[in-house]
């Protein structure tokens, strides 16, 4: 997976902001931001032309070896913003407003900015949605409208933002899928990882699948992706059989944990993202249609009136990257 078609225009400049969810603990997004500094890397720009605006800067400089800027503090975000030539949104979705207006708002806003300074735009890895309201849509589409490439990572999000008039619109996968390698995949033990996340239709799941996860013959253990995702699996312990949960912070945690398991039923996306990356059976619970999408996209089954057995997910390969 080294030809991203995005990668053909990333030419070395003066310096390269990165945008995205990052600092706030969540793992997708930290593996986002990985995969982001390594695509960065293979195409000749070292971490010394990369900047990151993230919410703990401190942690994000110590972890990804980058400088880091505070995004919540305006005038870093400018002087960043006229250090750089390129912003790029870096994965994720970060247009949505499910939870708040406030994400649109916040990305636009940037964007804006960086418009308004003669920074280049591009956003990569994109989820787009949901929009639920008028001025979340206007926002969204005016910020990438503002943007030389907008790739996606499923198919939803490529049409919404094909009828948002985007230009230079590529369909993908998703940007932690570059993080595969084949020195990962290791023998399993008898583990089954279960990971669950908030959600309105949490409970419905966990009535579905805990039947079968509490017959598991072997260890279970709860995977978290960030502290929201702890909490819910410690309330929900007893009733699934869960041994122990184990939060997992990077990329290095992931491989060792993943390396334990033999089969794995989750909900957030880089749950199964991370689990065809070390090719281990995965069934998955769609809470967000990026889930059902990239599910569908791997041949990885879903489980959402009925329970499915994990299966193993088609092996990462350069022809699912860009989809026809």
């Amino acid at each position: 997976m080294k030809n991203f078609a995005f990668t053909s225009y990333l030419l070395p400049p003066n310096s390269y902001l990165l945008l995205g969810y990052y600092g706030f603990g969540n793992l997708g997004d930290e593996l986002l931001l990985l995969a982001c500094i390594k695509i960065l890397n293979e195409r000749g720009i070292n971490n010394e032309k990369i900047t990151v605006l993230s919410n703990n800067p401190e942690e994000t400089q110590k972890n990804f070896d980058v400088k880091a800027v505070n995004r919540w503090k305006i005038f870093e975000v400018i002087k960043a913003l006229r250090k750089s030539e390129f912003l790029i949104l870096g994965g994720g979705g970060l247009f949505q407003d499910s939870t708040s207006i406030k994400s649109c708002v916040y990305y636009w806003a940037v964007v804006r900015l960086a418009k308004f300074l003669g920074v280049k735009i591009s956003a990569l890895g994109q989820s787009i949605g949901p929009l639920n309201s008028k001025i979340a849509k206007i926002l969204t589409a005016n910020a990438l409208r503002l943007c030389e490439k907008v790739h996606v990572r499923d198919k939803n999000s490529f049409n919404i933002a094909k009828n948002f008039g985007c230009k230079n619109l590529i369909l993908g996968s998703d940007l932690v899928m570059t993080l595969n390698n084949t020195s990962y995949l290791l023998p399993p033990n008898s583990c089954l990882l279960i990971n669950l996340r908030p959600c309105e239709n949490l409970e419905s799941f966990i009535k579905i699948i805990a039947p079968h996860v509490k017959n598991f013959d072997g260890e279970k253990i709860g995977a978290a992706l960030s502290e929201d995702d702890k909490k819910i699996l410690l309330s929900h312990k007893k009733i699934l059989g869960i041994e122990k949960i184990k939060l997992i912070k990077n990329f290095n945690d992931a491989q060792n944990l993943w390396a334990s398991a033999s089969s794995c039923v989750g909900m957030r996306l880089h749950f199964g993202v991370l689990s065809r990356i070390f090719q281990r059976p995965v069934a998955l619970m769609p809470y967000d249609i990026k889930v059902k999408e990239f599910a569908e996209q791997s041949n990885i089954p879903v489980i959402i009136n009925e329970w499915h057995e994990p299966s193993m997910p088609l092996q990462i390969s350069d022809c699912d990257t860009i989809c026809p």
